[in-house]
């Protein structure tokens, strides 16, 4: 893992102590692959933003999912950038847009495993408010779309999600359920 502990109490000090949750999903071999393909220069960890826009959520899509499924933004801090700079490097990449980073929310322990073998990761969950910019994703190999969703959209989106023989999906299905568990009341 290279989000190396003084980075993290930094954005501690900066965004406030998440909540935490510890979990395990199951993938098939092919994800369990790609997954450990992700782990350059020791990758563990993903930073996964929640923004807000207007009353809205931005949300995007890859160019692998089936039409309808939308997801929060998230993405990988580099070894060179500091917490803070590559949560804006992804959301700029993935959504098009510039954010302000309100608040570290939650934090999740989760476990991936095909077989006998797993990988330990961790989702930090951050939350944001749009500045500016259009949705208009710049990395258009990773994301197809970007657009704003509705709370209520979310549970159809659970729904393609836990359909999809896709462990990575229904993890995102649980990240965001546990996430908007918090959400919901900061937003009643």
């Amino acid at each position: 893992m290279y989000i190396l502990p003084e980075n993290l109490h930094e954005f501690e000090n900066t965004y406030g102590s998440p909540e935490e949750l510890y979990t395990a999903f199951e993938m098939n071999s092919s994800e369990f692959k790609r997954l450990i393909a992700s782990q350059k220069h020791g990758r563990s960890h993903d930073i996964t933003i929640f923004i807000r826009k207007n009353g809205k959520w931005i949300v995007n899509s890859k160019p692998w999912y089936p039409k309808g499924l939308y997801r929060i933004p998230s993405g990988g801090i580099r070894p060179d950038e500091s917490i803070e700079d590559g949560t804006l490097r992804e959301v700029y990449e993935e959504t098009g847009c510039k954010v302000k980073l309100v608040k570290y929310f939650l934090r999740i322990y989760v476990r991936f495993f095909n077989g006998n073998q797993s990988v330990d990761w961790i989702s930090h969950l951050v939350l944001a408010e749009w500045i500016s910019g259009d949705l208009r994703p710049v990395d258009t190999q990773e994301i197809k779309e970007a657009c704003l969703a509705d709370r209520s959209e979310f549970d159809g989106f659970a729904a393609i999600m836990l359909k999809l023989d896709v462990g990575g999906l229904h993890y995102r299905e649980f990240l965001q359920r546990q996430a908007f568990k918090i959400l919901d009341k900061i937003f009643r």
